[in-house]
């Protein structure tokens, strides 16, 4: 019976890849850990909350900078990785594209350097930060652009070396320039840690070769063109307002709670993105291209569940670990400083448990265009978080802020088995 299920292992698809992929996770686990902890010690809470704070911002914008170019890619990659001339297409219109987008963004930054510094720091002090960014943001852009067609080629042990290169080299840098400055070391890191995910990409120098040989500058492509923009407004809308939602509940904790209890917020959910990372690189290099493939509901149907069915006893029995060891995880990655966020772990656990639920069933947003249903399922998700956590916070303080990370999960996840009913109780037919 033990031989039997060792067999169903070593023959699950999804097992092999998060094998191979477990390595980058391993490897970013580490560089976030040691980042943590040395945040924790020069620059404490409350820099954590103002370093959060900046984070969001440039997630706003980096998100806005690919434009859907990365989900696009991956999709439509995935679909005509075997048709050289559609490929060619595909690869030529998303680079011309994600060049254009990032130039564009860069003047933004670099014109509006002052507006956004005050908006993210209430001061000018900072707005080197952003022209800074303004430089870098076109790298970004590229960086992007290359990883999503490795993705869609399914090439995952080379994007697992050149994540890997990433992670390192970001946590050289970040912990190097904490070191030399702190506060404003560690904000300058996470401005420029952009133009070291570009260089990671030469690390596999034959395969990026292989992708610019497909690259013809002109002319964009208009079929590829309209395709591609159905995934704009998708990532425009959650891209941004996630992160941006984020930052309204952080300043809500500041201004009604504390700075500190801010920051211990800010680390939870540093931890939280640290484990849950291993299950957001599965969904883009394995998840995604499934469904982008798949054509009926039968086996949409077929693909969640066996998601489900391969990934949630471990998630499980990892979160487990996760709630029994929280002191000396806290300890380890942060402080003794941060051990009133103890509290935070379980609320954070069950949230992400129901995150993991509904993102694998979400995802079907991306693969088939579902753009009015995404947008009005993501404007009712982030309504629940945003009231929820408002409501939550002045009752409990900053546990209410994860309580409601944990209701609105739920709620949300019930939300999406019934707007998909027909593909999980239905009968079978094509889909779209």
């Amino acid at each position: 019976m033990f031989n039997e299920l060792l067999k169903n292992i070593r023959k699950n698809k999804l097992v092999k890849v998060a094998s191979i992929n477990s390595l980058s996770v391993f490897v970013r686990l580490i560089s976030g850990f040691a980042i943590s902890k040395f945040m924790a010690i020069y620059i404490g809470p409350s820099g954590m909350a103002i370093s959060g704070n900046l984070s969001n911002f440039l997630q706003s914008i980096q998100s806005l900078s690919s434009l859907g170019v990365k989900n696009g890619i991956i999709k439509y990659v995935s679909e005509c990785k075997e048709d050289k001339s559609q490929f060619k297409n595909v690869v030529s219109s998303g680079f011309i594209i994600s060049i254009c987008i990032g130039f564009l963004l860069s003047v933004v930054l670099f014109l509006f350097a002052n507006s956004f510094s005050f908006l993210v720091f209430d001061s000018i002090s900072y707005s080197f930060l952003f022209r800074v960014s303004a430089l870098i943001m076109p790298f970004f852009t590229v960086h992007v652009f290359f990883i999503a067609v490795i993705s869609g080629l399914k090439k995952v042990t080379d994007l697992v070396i050149i994540n890997i290169v990433a992670y390192l080299s970001s946590a050289i840098l970040i912990i190097s320039l904490m070191n030399i400055n702190q506060l404003e070391g560690a904000l300058l890191a996470i401005v420029i840690t952009p133009i070291l995910l570009f260089c990671s990409l030469f690390f596999k120098y034959k395969l990026l070769k292989e992708i610019i040989q497909n690259i013809s500058l002109f002319p964009v492509y208009r079929n590829f063109f309209k395709k591609i923009t159905s995934f704009f407004s998708m990532t425009l809308f959650s891209g941004i307002m996630f992160p941006f939602l984020f930052l309204l509940i952080r300043s809500y904790i500041i201004d009604n709670v504390g700075t500190e209890e801010a920051g211990y917020w800010e680390a939870m959910r540093k931890i939280s993105g640290y484990y849950m990372m291993f299950v957001y690189t599965l969904f883009e290099i394995y998840l995604l291209p499934l469904l982008s493939e798949n054509k009926s509901r039968m086996g949409f149907k077929t693909i969640v569940f066996g998601f489900y069915k391969s990934l949630l006893p471990f998630v499980f029995i990892g979160f487990l670990v996760i709630f029994i060891l929280k002191f000396t995880i806290v300890k380890l990655i942060l402080t003794d400083e941060f051990l009133p966020m103890n509290e935070l772990f379980i609320w954070q656990l069950v949230g992400d448990f129901f995150r993991i639920i509904f993102l694998t069933i979400s995802y079907q947003f991306l693969a088939k265009k579902l753009i009015k249903y995404y947008i009005t399922c993501e404007i009712v998700y982030m309504a629940l978080l945003y009231f929820f956590s408002r409501f939550f916070i002045d009752y409990f303080g900053v546990l209410g802020a994860v309580k409601a990370h944990a209701i609105s999960s739920f709620l949300y996840m019930l939300l999406l088995f019934f707007v998909f009913r027909k593909e999980f109780f239905g009968k079978d037919e094509e889909l779209v």
